[in-house]
């Protein structure tokens, strides 16, 4: 079983090797000796184990063939096991599985690093996730970088940065460009134009608030805008 190689305490194991087991059945006997192998490495670097488990389910899910599921995790621990190494070994398990996120999305680990370095102590999840959001959505990794930066020295709080990556998705599935929208919004911030209206354009004068592209109530940067005719 996957959970032998996991030296939890008595509760956490128990519940661990439930976790492990389900997500387990049906993958055959190599399968589970090499994700019991990828585990125990993973552990001994200290990486975060849940999204590993995480991505076998969804390679079950998908009824992904087993060697599939065997190159998805390995390869998502190499990703975790990178940011950890440009974070530092006193990043969090949430901030790893961030940078992992924005490795995935196509930032490289110098992205990584300057945010480090400008932040110092500050938690990372937030300004990684809009990293992550901001490369997805296709503004190039230096210039998405150059804007986070941009925002951890305006000291913007993590619900300003997870709303500001929401809504440049949200602007580039209604048809902007990824890196005008992204200026408009860090620009909008800038000024404090920020507040609680919806729907406005570029262009137009007014708020940017009320919902972010999840439905969440507003934090600063809002609804998708549209581009003038």
């Amino acid at each position: 079983m996957l959970a032998a190689t996991l030296a939890l305490a008595p509760t956490a194991r128990a519940q661990q090797a439930s976790t492990v087991a389900n997500a387990a059945t049906e993958l055959d006997s190599a399968t589970q000796a090499a994700l019991r192998a990828e585990l125990a490495r993973a552990r001994g670097r200290g990486l975060p184990l849940e999204p590993l488990l995480a991505k076998v389910r969804e390679g079950q899910i998908k009824r992904a063939q087993p060697a599939r599921i065997r190159a998805a995790v390995a390869s998502l621990a190499a990703r975790l096991d990178s940011a950890r190494a440009t974070l530092g070994a006193a990043s969090t398990p949430e901030e790893m599985i961030s940078g992992a996120d924005a490795i995935a999305a196509g930032a490289g680990v110098d992205a990584l690093r300057t945010l480090r370095a400008e932040a110092g102590r500050r938690d990372l999840v937030a300004p990684l996730g809009a990293l992550a959001q901001l490369v997805a959505s296709g503004v190039a990794p230096r210039r998405a970088t150059e804007l986070i930066v941009e925002l951890l020295r305006r000291d913007a709080p993590a619900t300003r940065l997870l709303a500001y990556g929401n809504a440049v998705e949200a602007d580039v599935g209604a048809g902007v460009p990824a890196e005008e929208s992204a200026l408009f919004r860090l620009r909008a911030i800038e000024s404090g134009s920020a507040g609680p209206s919806t729907g406005t354009t570029f262009g137009q004068s007014g708020d940017l608030g009320g919902q972010n592209s999840s439905g969440r109530p507003g934090t600063g940067v809002g609804g998708p805008v549209r581009r003038r005719p």
